[in-house]
């Protein structure tokens, strides 16, 4: 298996939107320039293990996850949940 910049890129701009961030507060709250953040999730850089560690830790995901993609079934079942929770709030909004 092998490090996919462009795919970890990718798992933190969908957890950063799930949780409601901007690329701005995101990037305030690692401590890094938004354009920093734009290149990590773009995947035309890498992050660097302490902002990956800081974003797992943020997002209460794994570093397995974030950097391979990989989920063990608690985990899974974890972001299943979380889905069905986002689409309660919008069905709630609505009425």
């Amino acid at each position: 298996m092998r490090f996919d910049v462009e795919a970890c890129g990718a798992r933190i701009k969908e957890l950063r939107k799930k949780n409601g961030l901007t690329q701005e507060k995101l990037a305030a709250a690692l401590n890094i320039t938004d354009s920093h953040l734009r290149r990590l999730e773009n995947g035309s850089r890498a992050g660097s293990v302490d902002i990956l560690i800081d974003l797992a830790e943020l997002f209460n995901v794994t570093l397995d996850y974030l950097i391979l993609g990989k989920t063990d079934q608690t985990d899974q079942a974890k972001l299943e949940l979380e889905q069905v929770q986002m689409h309660l709030e919008r069905l709630a909004s609505l009425l």
